[in-house]
């Protein structure tokens, strides 16, 4: 077993606090996820460089406009300037007039929507035109600038900084990410103005009103997404929230719009059931400028390109490949933040019953077949929110997110685990004949499950045979001898007799209690008890049990159905049959585990375990996470609510997938597309 202590464990500074100090804690859940309106800056104010000001040119524009004796025209009148120099780049499209006139575009563009001049639209377009075209010219324009600059021998012996020169030397020119900027901002402008006309719909086309009268057909076109055509909604601004609640925000630079992708209904594909309600997803939108410089003001139709940055993180511009800007956190926050599961984790803790139509396993994103599934399974008193951050780390991997699909798995977290383990074996099963009936996936036979706390156990018994050890735990009568009608004994066979599911392959403990808590029987853990009521069909299966049968459990017999608190006190009897049974073969186990730093003892006294040599992570002990049995344990310096978000587990969790991944070779997964 691979053993790693990431704390030093001499003396150990406090910070405690008492039983009631913890469930208060966690009744308080994790710290939410919000997005909120940001400024009315556009994107190209929010990275203002020292090269332009909000309402003036660059000092490398106004240096052309000097060379062409322009500069006091266009401090006198910009718009007939600006006029000169679009027929002056139409004849000789130098670099420097190019890019002068994309950002020129931009300035007017920003003065004409001030004074809400129907002109603006154009210029924004002009914008993004002449941007792009800076960036890449057409091949005959390339190809005579070029042969234009051998003529000196400065030239010859220099490296190329025409834009079609992609080489690491255009980086040291201000004006190539500052035209990238440009670009973005203008169609950001372009598509936003395109919105007020009509929804941007893929595979539909969207006629807008210019000012010549002429109008101009944009088509939409959608690259690489697993959701239907018909299925998007309506697009929002990425860069028009702010995100709180998730301390990594991924974002990469490039050329696009970053868009927050909503759904109009959830469809009739077989996946669709197991979607939360109203999901979002990444969008880059980008637009393709065609022909030449010349036939920039007279086009009449384009195409907007919306691309699934998940899937691509380059577009293909005049044979080269050209990174996208992407930007996969804010969606993620927003959905998060709107969704309605926030708060549900107290419902599905204290009334169970209530949540039933909306438990089951949740996927942000479509089903991707020859991809493995990793299931994140929540502990007590949680819901799926819970899991954002890692699930935001792990996805922002390029090779993660092209080998695993992230599923999240929503439960009544008072229920007996016992029978929480039950009904994912159940959900699991659903699923896999909805998704892939013929079992012809063979990532879904490769299941990584992550429990944390009490999830850590409703995973662990997925690896379980069951033969009659968990029913003795009830009753010392053999459970073909019982009394009960139909429906009470098939509910009890579904609960206390399983076999290991073959398709799960490894799990990962964060945080679990194998050997109990002694926060669960505390004062403030009884109390919390009271308020809870288990499902109706759990309480008349025990109902009907001890009326009819004598030799049940002392807890049945009082009329008492244990919940999920009663069965995680230490030493439980369920805890201790789980906790000593090795892996089956080809099943493998891996512990994360939280301790908190401290060094005053009779402080440390208040918490679970904390006055032991071990330490712990404020409610569960080192020596209840710690089971043998694993191929690895990591021992990281976080409580028990922020284990799963510490940078050190979501790197372990990442080793763990890597490694699984490479156990996987023997039998190759291929990645498959998704066609509809």
């Amino acid at each position: 077993m691979r053993t790693q202590r990431m704390t030093q464990r001499t003396r150990r500074p406090w910070r405690g606090f008492s039983a009631l100090g913890v469930l208060l804690l966690l009744l308080s859940g994790c710290s939410g996820i919000t997005v909120h309106r940001a400024g009315p800056a556009g994107l190209l104010d929010d990275w203002q460089t020292s090269t332009v000001m909000a309402d003036d040119l660059s000092p490398r524009t106004l240096q052309t406009l000097r060379q062409l004796d322009l500069e006091h025209a266009y401090r006198r009148a910009p718009a007939e300037t600006y006029t000169r120099l679009q027929a002056m780049a139409a004849n000789d499209p130098q670099p420097d007039l190019v890019f002068a006139l994309a950002e020129m575009s931009y300035i007017l563009g920003r003065k004409a929507e001030k004074w809400e001049n129907a002109n603006a639209i154009a210029l924004y377009y002009f914008c993004a035109g002449y941007a792009y075209h800076y960036l890449f010219p057409c091949e005959a324009v390339a190809k005579a600038q070029e042969e234009k600059a051998n003529t000196t021998a400065i030239a010859r012996d220099a490296p190329s900084l025409f834009p079609l020169d992609l080489s690491p030397a255009r980086a040291f020119d201000p004006r190539f990410r500052l035209a990238c900027d440009l670009y973005n901002a203008g169609l950001a402008k372009c598509i936003r103005a395109a919105q007020r006309v009509g929804q941007l719909d893929p595979g539909k086309e969207l006629h807008l009103p210019t000012p010549d009268g002429h109008g101009f057909a944009l088509s939409v076109v959608q690259q690489g997404f697993a959701w239907r055509p018909t299925e998007f909604g309506t697009l929002l601004f990425s860069e028009d929230f702010k995100v709180d609640g998730l301390t990594n925000l991924y974002r990469t630079y490039g050329l696009g719009v970053p868009l927050i992708g909503t759904l109009k209904a959830a469809g009739a594909g077989p996946a669709h059931i197991f979607y939360p309600k109203d999901v979002n997803f990444p969008v880059t939108a980008f637009f393709r400028f065609e022909g030449t410089l010349c036939d920039l003001p007279t086009q009449r139709a384009g195409r907007l390109e919306l691309y699934n940055p998940l899937a691509a993180q380059v577009v293909q511009i005049k044979s080269r490949p050209i990174p996208l800007q992407t930007d996969l956190t804010t969606p993620l926050a927003y959905f998060l933040s709107r969704s309605d599961l926030n708060g549900i984790e107290y419902e599905a803790f204290l009334r169970g019953d209530r949540i039933a139509k909306r438990t089951g396993i949740y996927m942000f994103e479509p089903y991707q077949p020859g991809k493995i599934p990793v299931v994140m399974v929540h502990g007590l008193l949680s819901s799926p929110l819970t899991w954002a951050p890692l699930f935001n780390d792990l996805r922002a991997d390029p090779f993660i997110r092209d080998h695993f699909q992230f599923w999240f798995y929503l439960y009544p977290t008072a229920d007996p685990y016992v029978a929480t383990a039950a009904d994912l074996r159940q959900t699991l099963v659903e699923l896999r004949s909805e998704v892939d009936p013929h079992h012809q996936d063979a990532a879904l036979d490769q299941m990584v499950f992550v429990g944390h706390s009490m999830g850590g156990l409703v995973s662990k018994l997925l690896t379980t045979d069951s033969g009659d050890d968990f029913w003795r735990l009830v009753s010392s009568e053999p459970f073909e001898r019982i009394k009960a009608s139909p429906e009470t004994r098939a509910e009890l066979q579904r609960v206390f007799f399983f076999e290991k599911m073959s398709s799960v392959r490894r799990v990962i403990f964060l945080g679990t209690p194998h050997h109990g808590s002694s926060l669960s029987p505390s004062p403030p853990g009884r109390l919390l008890a009271q308020f809870i009521r288990l499902p109706k069909r759990l309480m008349a299966a025990a109902r009907d049990l001890k009326e009819e049968n004598p030799n049940v459990a002392s807890s049945l017999r009082s009329g008492n159905l244990p919940t999920s608190l009663d069965l995680l006190a230490p030493h439980a009897p369920a805890l201790e049959l789980m906790a000593y049974r090795p892996a089956p073969p080809g099943v493998h186990y891996h512990s994360v585990i939280g301790v908190i730093p401290s060094r005053n003892y009779w402080l440390d006294a208040l918490l679970p375990g904390g006055n032991t040599r071990e330490g712990t992570d404020g409610v569960v002990p080192y020596e209840s996470a710690h089971v043998n049995g694993v191929e690895s344990e990591i021992v990281i310096p976080a409580d028990h609510f922020h284990l799963h978000h510490h940078p050190l587990a979501v790197q372990e969790v990442r080793r763990i997938l890597l490694e699984h991944l490479q156990a996987t070779t023997e039998q190759p997964i291929h990645i498959l597309q998704v066609s509809h």
